[in-house]
């Protein structure tokens, strides 16, 4: 069996990519030898591993020498208008010592590395041999990084093995930095593909949120605009999740008496699936997304879809049949999409079928033979 290994910051927190990456190697590790390295010194897990897929810790934070900077910057330049960017780059530069010191010694025990997020990318694209069998697999909008890890380092991809990429708006430009580079959307696993279809009667009304409560999630202005539609006393806008927007949200709340929004925190993919069983609409309103994992998920639970065409992910996945793309940032028509979900029951019991019709496209066997012939190349 040919051996793995694929590099990550953490299973230890919930997230899309830690998802994606714990259902892929559940799926891969009875055709290749898998071990999954985690930087964050945590060893315990949030999703179920099988077995036979072996797993390293390092702790990231554990380097001395950047611990003492990062106290060093709080302690004399706290004014600094980006300390914090500073403090994350000697952090990541603390990662870059780590893991080259633990690869120069190991690597040789594994014939294909996966990395899992583009700082590491980064970082191995300058490993010489090392990054001759590094496949970087990318997970988030291809100019996240700013500066640094977008203009100076990317480039360095040229040096790859290759690159894994999840959505078709990203291709022109890894092809660009290496040929040798492949789309495959990401798996959704169970316990989503396994749903039965399940008619729009014995659903509730329920319009859900799954994400992050982050600014650029635009939770603030899916509440505002839910709250200001007409006719929706029988229905209920529940929030999965958790961030630094969960202040507002409660103080909205509160402050007008709103009884049929529901905060209900972070929950396990299994908790997820149950909710989306329930509900009948799932919403987006995303700045920027990579692939847009919880439509697929919803989809595979016959939910209807109302997104914003952000940039990249939701283009590749709604169309007519499951729901309605609104423009970004057209307030106005999202508006209207939402008000006409919410009043057309016809409308939304044939979106219910066709929704979970369409999810069939995106079973895990449609995209496991890609990754299984590439890492046996």
């Amino acid at each position: 069996m040919k051996k793995l290994l694929f590099i990550t910051y953490s299973l230890g927190k919930p997230g899309g990519v830690q998802s994606v990456l714990a259902n892929l190697m559940n799926e891969l590790c009875n055709k290749f030898d898998i071990t999954v390295l985690c930087l964050d010194g945590n060893e315990k897990f949030i999703y179920d591993l099988n077995s036979n897929i072996k797993t390293m810790i390092l702790n990231s934070f554990g380097n001395t020498k950047s611990f003492r900077a990062m106290v060093f910057i709080n302690k004399y330049f706290s004014w600094l208008p980006k300390k914090q960017n500073l403090k994350n780059y000697i952090y990541q530069y603390g990662v870059y010592r780590l893991l080259k010191k633990w690869l120069i010694k190991n690597h040789q025990n594994y014939d294909t590395i996966i990395s899992c997020r583009y700082t590491l990318s980064s970082m191995l694209s300058t490993m010489k041999i090392i990054n001759k069998k590094t496949w970087a697999w990318e997970h988030v909008n291809y100019r996240m990084g700013g500066l640094f890890w977008y203009t100076i380092m990317r480039p360095y991809y040229k040096n790859l093995k290759g690159i894994i990429y999840i959505n078709k708006e990203s291709e022109k430009h890894y092809k660009r930095i290496n040929p040798h580079s492949i789309l495959i959307h990401n798996i959704i696993g169970e316990p989503f593909e396994s749903v039965p279809f399940i008619p729009l009667e014995k659903k509730e009304n329920i319009v859900l949120f799954v994400g992050r409560l982050h600014p650029e999630k635009n939770i603030r202005q899916i509440v505002e605009m839910y709250s200001s539609l007409s006719n929706t006393n029988l229905w209920k806008l529940v929030i999965i999740g958790d961030g630094p927007e969960k202040k507002y949200l409660d103080e909205f709340i509160h402050k007008n008496s709103v009884n049929n929004i529901v905060l209900i925190g972070n929950k396990n993919k299994e908790e997820v699936c149950k909710y989306m069983k329930k509900s009948k609409i799932l919403v987006l309103a995303s700045e920027t997304e990579a692939f847009g994992l919880v439509l697929v998920e919803s989809m595979f639970c016959s939910n209807a879809l109302l997104s914003y065409d952000c940039e990249f992910g939701p283009s590749s996945i709604i169309n007519e049949k499951n729901g309605f793309l609104v423009k970004h940032h057209d307030e106005k028509d999202f508006r209207k999409k939402f008000q006409i979900l919410v009043d057309d029951e016809d409308l939304l019991k044939k979106l219910n079928k066709s929704s979970f019709e369409e999810s069939k496209k995106w079973k895990k066997d449609n995209f496991l033979n890609l990754w299984e012939n590439l890492l046996k190349e």
